[in-house]
């Protein structure tokens, strides 16, 4: 068997791309699986070496080929599922006993390896794993004919997307030799309900990459905020609530953690000015590779994911499960699959409710005072639930669930 582990959006350090990669295929190298990385063919050199990767395909999903204002959407999504399945027909010798993994698919990279798969003898057919890590643009709603599912944002193009991929791929027959998955229970239902077709929830990849210290009595403690920021994580507002915080407890610091400064410039030039003037806020402004990220989570003492709600109630947040898999406590907001996670995990953090989608700076610092308020107790919790990580998730348990699977399909 060989593993293909593919992927369009693979192209830095920036989200969640390259560590998936790292934990599906690392895993699988150690138990002697031949495997294969298809990345962006423009990936960064250090990431191309580090991974092995192959620079394969032609379209980023996170690019525009066409900006056309009416119609832009519909040709952007032609142009890169026909380039994108261009793509995976160069690939030679893949058959039956072979898996292949899309991670993070969106419509486009969806239709593409449905067609090149399809258009395959059917005993030539690889064994496919389709992970949507990004958000279905669709909200649940409660009515009188039960669950129904609304658009989250009007103009929205990818569930309707999405939706038209699957009909015309998957309505018809049986298909024994693909998996479509999430990370999260609550966005597979989504997503099920979306396509009219199965869709898996696999183990969370996320592992312990610090020594879990126990951060009960820690003080002061360091309010962490990490990742690739953008505006569906509440980056807007964490000026606003970065000066609040440090006006109201002066026991504390705050790391604000920013891969790509340069996407939100004004923001970042007033975090910049507040970090000159209070040394209480420390700014990192790095890409993070492994090691960095590893230095990042091992100063953070209390993690906070602002993050807007519709956004994160069908897809994973891998912060917020590195956290509970680091033993750092938690602040989320409600009815999002961050927010079920802490459920499950003992409840190592606080959930706080806004009835918006979009996160005020006010519920959200209620939310950080509460946690504040609690935190040797969450801290005590964040370490049990460290504990129990590993039995549930990581890249031994996801590669064993997705082997299974591929095994399944000989019996």
């Amino acid at each position: 068997m060989n593993l293909v582990f593919a992927d369009p959006g693979l192209l830095n350090n920036l989200g969640h791309h390259a560590n998936s990669c790292r934990h599906i295929v690392f895993e699988a190298r150690r138990r002697g699986i031949p495997s294969a990385v298809l990345a962006y063919n423009q990936i960064e050199d250090f990431l191309r070496d580090e991974l092995l990767a192959i620079p394969w395909f032609r379209c980023n999903p996170y690019g525009t080929y066409d900006d056309d204002p009416l119609c832009g959407w519909l040709s952007n999504f032609d142009f890169m599922a026909n380039v994108t399945q261009e793509d995976f027909s160069r690939l030679h010798g893949v058959g039956r006993d072979d898996l292949i993994f899309l991670n993070s698919a969106g419509p486009a990279q969806l239709a593409a390896l449905l067609r090149w798969v399809q258009a395959l003898p059917e005993e030539q057919r690889p064994t496919v794993i389709v992970e949507f890590g990004q958000y279905a643009g669709l909200m649940p709603r409660e009515t009188d004919q039960g669950i129904q599912l609304s658009l989250c944002y009007q103009g929205d193009p990818r569930p309707l997307l999405l939706r038209y991929v699957a009909k015309k791929f998957l309505s018809q027959g049986e298909h024994p030799w693909l998996h479509l998955a999430t990370f999260d229970a609550q966005a597979s239902a989504i997503y099920e309900k979306l396509f009219d077709h199965p869709v898996h929830a696999l183990p969370l990849s996320n592992r312990a990459v610090t020594g879990c210290r126990d951060r009960t009595g820690t003080r002061p403690v360091t309010i962490a905020l990490l990742g690739h920021q953008r505006l569906e994580k509440g980056f807007g507002f964490v000026p606003e609530l970065a000066g609040r915080l440090l006006s109201l407890q002066p026991d504390i610091r705050i790391l604000v953690h920013n891969g790509a400064p340069d996407l939100c410039v004004d923001l970042q030039n007033q975090l910049r000015a507040m970090a000159a003037a209070d040394p209480r806020l420390i700014l990192d402004e790095r890409p993070a590779g492994p090691e960095l990220w590893g230095q990042l989570l091992d100063q953070s003492d209390l993690m906070v994911c602002p993050y807007y709600r519709d956004h994160f109630i069908s897809t994973y947040s891998a912060l917020a499960s590195e956290a509970i898999a680091n033993a750092i406590p938690l602040v989320v907001p409600s009815r999002t699959t961050m927010a079920i996670l802490l459920q499950r995990f003992g409840s190592p953090g606080i959930v706080y409710d806004d009835p918006s989608d979009r996160s005020s700076p006010e519920i959200v610092l209620q939310g950080v005072m509460a946690a504040l308020h609690h935190f040797d107790a969450l801290a005590t919790r964040a370490k049990v639930a460290s504990q129990q990580w590993e039995a549930l998730n990581g890249p031994s348990q996801l590669l064993d669930t997705m082997l299974s699977w591929h095994a399944a399909r000989s019996r």
